[in-house]
């Protein structure tokens, strides 16, 4: 009787950290493309100030999700999006606006992609 109470806690547990981190792992990816859109906002209109001070948020913000993301579900793509975080900060320095509201756009198709990528879904599992 133990050995089965032990098996269904075992189970439950690892139910809860595997729906745990999808939860956590599609809000993560879901607030980045509500960051890009805002900042893609700001761009458009020529708010340059507030978009540094948002990418910068932002890039803080990432490094603390992509530590988590990281060690649940291994992905190059989440590594390259603080790459592609910094590069938006460097065209917005070098202003060069055009470009950054470009990258805004790559780092929405990049958290989307790795959002995909990495669900539960009967095409991911297959």
């Amino acid at each position: 009787m133990g050995k089965i109470i032990f098996t269904i806690v075992l189970v439950t547990i690892i139910l809860a950290l595997g729906i745990g981190e999808q939860v956590f792992m599609q809000k993560a990816f879901d607030d980045l493309v509500e960051r890009c859109e805002e900042i893609q906002q700001l761009l458009i209109d020529k708010d340059y100030s507030a978009a540094r001070k948002a990418v910068l948020q932002t890039k803080e913000w990432w490094a603390g999700k992509r530590n988590i993301l990281e060690f649940t579900c291994p992905n190059n793509d989440i590594k390259d999006i603080y790459k592609e975080i910094g590069e938006l900060e460097g065209t917005l320095y070098s202003e060069m606006y055009d470009d950054s509201i470009t990258r805004t756009n790559v780092i929405k198709s990049m958290a989307e992609n790795s959002k995909n990528l990495l669900a539960y879904r009967i095409k991911n599992i297959l």
